[in-house]
């Protein structure tokens, strides 16, 4: 349970100020400094994606491997802290209840009602059900990592 709080914490820290810098160090407000080694192929693609404005992905192996390097534990055991969180935050979500995590933001269950739309190849006048979705929204600290000229 320990390891699975560790990879948790580790993973929204990671999640927060790895996804929206280029850098290799960002410092959450109040928070001891996180630093992140990449091999310099991966920050030179990053940084040429970045100049030509194009998005940068951090996919979910590079994402393990991470984890997997802070906490100390195999990437099989990182996976599955991975995929242990992920499964609470979305089981928890689905029946209703808001998770919020202080600096990283909040999920929540967001409802939309009925309406009427149209049909967009015909153009006839259709019901769309009600419907239950997730959301997030963003800390403002987290908005501020992502918004560093502001």
């Amino acid at each position: 349970m320990h390891r699975l709080l560790c990879a948790f914490i580790l993973l929204c820290v990671m999640a927060s100020s790895y996804a929206f810098t280029s850098s290799s160090r960002r410092v959450l407000k109040g928070a001891a400094p996180v630093y992140f080694q990449t091999s310099q192929s991966t920050q030179l693609k990053a940084t040429k994606k970045a100049e030509a404005g194009e998005v940068v992905n951090f996919k979910k192996a590079d994402f393990v491997a991470a984890v997997a390097e802070k906490t100390g534990m195999t990437k099989g055991e990182s996976e599955k802290a991975l995929s242990a969180v992920l499964n609470v935050i979305a089981t928890e979500v689905a029946s209703g209840k808001r998770i919020s995590l202080p600096g990283f933001g909040t999920f929540k269950l967001s409802h939309r009602a009925a309406r009427k739309g149209r049909n967009p190849k015909t153009g006839e006048p259709m019901d769309i059900k009600a419907s239950n979705t997730p959301s997030f929204s963003a800390s403002k600290t987290f908005k501020d990592m992502a918004n560093p000229d502001r």
